[in-house]
């Protein structure tokens, strides 16, 4: 499926539905009404529960040691289905563990920001904890507790992951039992082991008796065939297609940028 090339939605023809003289510009309105913001090709990403298909672009992310093509998964500004994929997710999370009793939900900048508070909110708390991808000027780290740590992710490559004072003294003192994971995709799992690592420094600093265990890792999608090695179950709405892998520099072609605004 490509672009704005496909004008059926939920098998309605809309090229059928509108025989006026401003079919075609309708069309496209129609088709970034539904999803069809970028170009390229797509992917149609069916959800269970969910009454209408994910639109997702297909992308290259370029690297020194290999470039890989995925869909990209992006519910940055999707208000719509960030409420949707988090009612869901939430409702999975309810049957998966009835008893959320001393558990708080723990997310990671950006992208998955906005479905876990969908998430905790379907959940009825009223707080939960956030790993922040970068240092930033209001954590005061001069003056406040701030701990830091490396991880892995498909998307982003290496990177940091931080807790500040605010997410610390949650987990150390009205997480009684342990943590819910939500992610928007996982991937090779290189991001939840982060998370890992900074519940054990929390642990640490906090000098709990009692170690912040991870009791279940909910995601919307999973993607790839590689095996992981995870403190607990992940537990997806849907599935992926996998990854696709090339030898860097076989693409070519000039930017985007670059093809509108030539070099001097």
């Amino acid at each position: 499926m490509t672009g704005l090339g496909n004008f059926k939605y939920f098998g309605l023809d809309l090229r059928s539905e509108l025989p006026t003289p401003n079919s075609e510009l309708l069309l496209i309105i129609m088709s970034d009404h539904l999803g069809h913001l970028e170009t390229g090709e797509t992917h149609q990403l069916e959800v269970p529960g969910l009454p209408y298909p994910l639109m997702l672009p297909w992308v290259w992310l370029l690297g020194e040691d290999q470039d890989t093509r995925i869909v990209s998964f992006n519910l940055i500004g999707k208000i719509q289905w960030n409420q949707d994929l988090g009612r869901l997710l939430g409702r999975r999370i309810r049957v998966t563990l009835p008893d959320l009793e001393g558990l708080r939900c723990l997310t990671i900048v950006e992208k998955a920001l906005q479905l876990a508070q969908v998430v905790a909110s379907e959940l009825g708390m009223k707080d939960m904890a956030v790993a922040y991808n970068r240092v930033k000027p209001h954590m005061e780290t001069s003056t406040r507790p701030l701990i830091q740590v490396g991880a892995d992710s498909v998307t982003s490559g290496s990177k940091f992951l931080a807790l500040y004072e605010r997410d610390i003294n949650l987990l150390a003192s009205e997480t009684t039992r342990g943590v819910i994971v939500i992610d928007d995709v996982v991937t090779t799992g290189g991001t939840v082991l982060g998370l890992v690592d900074l519940l054990d420094q929390v642990v640490q600093l906090k000098r709990r008796r009692n170690p912040l265990p991870i009791h279940g890792i909910f995601c919307v999608a999973e993607e790839g065939t590689m095996t992981r090695v995870l403190p607990a179950p992940v537990y997806s709405l849907a599935r992926l297609p996998d990854p696709v892998f090339r030898r860097p520099g076989t693409l070519k072609g000039k930017p985007f940028q670059e093809r509108l605004w030539p070099k001097p």
